[in-house]
């Protein structure tokens, strides 16, 4: 990867850093209830501790690569709106980490062992129970937020109208893919195919389509711009899911994430989807004895991780990976008017990074 490329996301990610602060101070400025002041200040710490920003990111670039000559002499106010997006990403998050209980994010605690220890007179069931109901209801309020960035915007009324729309469209996309991927987790693996694993995906994928059509509705772009941007972001959403669930098996050890985690918690991965279509009957036997497992052994997860390479799974993962990019290139020629030349190069190297991102 490029080292001008990472600088400038780095850059970038300070920007938007800074406009995260300054909105989070204001909130908590303007918030007369103590604990809710803590709620605030958590979030914008839980939000800043990391994180890549490539959605916000992504929304500028759109804007900026669409917009007319005039919004960019005032694209300031952009940085504040693109920061609605990344409290989507935040919130779905703080559901994820809840649900798949895991202890740290990004090296930091997660919201709902925050949440428990700050509540630690309590008895251990009645925390458990708050550290729930307080990030439930913590990352509505974060995603509403987001809601209210976009209502508050100085763009124009048409533009924050068709943006609210697709923003909670988007928060729609996103809690449907979380629940199936509840359900999915009570459904057989030979009743799972490849295409409830892309639903799936659309826990991630729904989030960077979403943040290419606000820059485009914020830019006013045009219909024949805005859905293949859209179409070849979901489709960047889903490689990133893809590339995600192979370095969660087959990761460095060194990794901030347990390579371990997704077999013991029986996550619905490309990996496993595909390794159980075409696994024989004894190495079926083997991924229902271990996968969802928390108390397999070490040799067993890795009987899992060799079924995931003979069954051909992560040959799989690869190639289809592989023809995803082909369609987003495919997908970003076809924006018309095009993207100018700058922005169009943007896309073609976050498509890199994130193909070739270690956790």
């Amino acid at each position: 990867m490029e080292k001008e490329f990472l600088e400038y996301l780095e850059s970038e990610k300070k920007i938007i850093n800074n406009s995260i602060q300054n909105y989070f101070q204001q909130a908590i400025q303007d918030e007369d209830e103590p604990f809710l002041r803590e709620f605030l200040s958590f979030g914008q710490y839980f939000i800043v501790q990391g994180g890549r920003r490539l959605l916000p990111i992504s929304l500028k670039n759109t804007f900026m690569g669409l917009c007319s000559e005039k919004d960019i002499l005032d694209s300031e106010e952009i940085y504040n709106v693109s920061i609605s997006i990344e409290l989507l990403h935040i919130s779905s998050l703080m559901i994820d980490d809840l649900i798949d209980k895991e202890e740290y994010r990004r090296g930091k605690k997660t919201f709902h062992r925050f949440i428990s220890e700050k509540m630690a007179q309590r008895k251990k069931e009645d925390l458990e129970e708050y550290a729930i109901s307080s990030t439930i209801y913590g990352a509505n309020i974060i995603s509403l937020m987001g809601s209210q960035i976009i209502k508050n915007s100085k763009f124009s009324r048409e533009r924050k109208e068709k943006a609210l729309g697709l923003y909670l469209n988007g928060m729609q996309g996103v809690s449907r893919a979380h629940l199936l991927e509840e359900y999915y987790k009570q459904v057989p693996m030979d009743k799972i195919n490849l295409e409830n694993y892309l639903i799936l995906a659309d826990k991630r994928a729904k989030q960077m389509e979403t943040a290419v059509g606000l820059g485009a509705i914020f830019g006013n772009a045009r219909k024949s711009q805005m859905q293949p941007l859209m179409q070849a972001m979901n489709k960047i959403g889903i490689i990133e899911q893809m590339v995600n669930d192979l370095n969660g098996t087959f990761g460095k050890k060194t990794s901030k994430k347990s390579i371990d985690s997704d077999i013991k918690t029986g996550q619905s991965t490309i990996l496993t989807v595909i390794a159980y279509q075409s696994a024989n009957e004894k190495q079926k036997k083997v991924l229902n004895s271990v996968l969802g497992n928390q108390n397999a052994t070490s040799e067993e997860i890795d009987s899992v991780r060799e079924i995931f390479k003979k069954t051909e799974a992560v040959n799989f993962a690869s190639i289809y990976s592989n023809n995803l990019k082909n369609d987003v290139y495919r997908n970003l020629q076809q924006v018309y008017p095009g993207l100018r030349k700058e922005i169009m190069e943007f896309f073609s190297q976050l498509l890199g990074y994130i193909t070739e991102f270690k956790d």
